[in-house]
């Protein structure tokens, strides 16, 4: 599967598409939310029973390239669900 160009996740309709299965968002996709700033990586789509328990998983920039990747390591095995205190 090939990456696709950045996205804006402020977009209702590209939201909707990545709910829905429509778009399929590889872990580090390049997504932005606005048409300005920073981009952030995607980690992940939580698809709950309820509307409420939805959640498109995003890592923002953290100040710098270090930073945000560590960040993003980070969030990836919390959405996977391992433990947070292990070494990345």
């Amino acid at each position: 599967m090939k990456y696709l160009p950045t996205l804006n996740l402020w977009t209702p309709s590209v939201q909707d598409a990545i709910k829905s299965g429509q778009i399929k968002l590889q872990r580090g996709q390049w997504l932005r939310c606005g048409t300005e700033g920073k981009r952030c990586r995607f980690i992940g789509f939580l698809n709950g029973r309820k509307p409420s328990d939805r959640s498109i998983w995003v890592v923002h920039w953290q100040g710098n390239s270090k930073a945000t990747n560590d960040h993003f390591l980070h969030c990836v095995n919390a959405y996977n669900g391992r433990d947070l205190n292990a070494k990345i």
